[in-house]
């Protein structure tokens, strides 16, 4: 059996989870965009409004705890490095870089859940002319087209923030090549 100190211990936790909450913030993001795009190409419009209408919801739950568990995992895992928010140093610059992201992230989860995804929803009542339902219609295209462009910038800061990130545990000696 191997014995931590409670330090190490909550170390590897806290890595843990963190990697974790990553793993699931960006698999979801990319299911989104390689999977379920793809299998949208062959379903019937119908099938097509429920399916982004669930697959929605679910995700932007799971992305805003996963957003939350890398704010609750990152500060800590931050602060046991000394200067660590110092943006004179390589890696505080980096951490200030991933608190942007992340804001940026939580931002785009807002605008996703609060306005793209209500505007989705198609609103045909039975007393409409056919030149209002094709506007609706022709509203709720447009309304998709806006949700493709945001959740591809979303998957991009997403990615960019992994990225930023693998630079925190690059060995200093190694990276110098000294």
């Amino acid at each position: 059996m191997i014995h931590l100190p409670p330090e190490s211990a909550w170390s590897v936790l806290l890595s843990t989870a963190h990697v974790l909450a990553w793993c699931i913030y960006v698999g979801g993001a990319i299911c989104m965009e390689l999977v379920l795009r793809y299998a949208q190409t062959v379903m019937k419009p119908s099938q097509i409004a429920v399916v982004c209408q669930r697959s929605g919801k679910r995700y932007r739950w799971w992305s805003l705890f996963c957003l939350i568990a890398l704010l609750a995992t990152g500060i800590p895992l931050a602060l046991q490095h000394p200067a660590a928010f110092d943006p004179t140093t390589a890696r505080g610059l980096v951490i200030w870089i991933l608190c942007g992201l992340w804001i940026v992230q939580m931002t785009i989860l807002g605008i996703l859940s609060f306005r793209i995804h209500p505007d989705m929803h198609a609103r045909l009542t039975t007393d409409m002319s056919p030149e209002q339902m094709q506007a609706e219609r022709a509203r709720v295209g447009v309304a998709i087209v806006r949700m493709d462009r945001t959740v591809r910038f979303e998957l991009f800061c997403a990615i960019a923030a992994m990225l930023a990130g693998s630079f925190l545990h690059l060995d200093p000696v190694a990276a110098t090549g000294s």
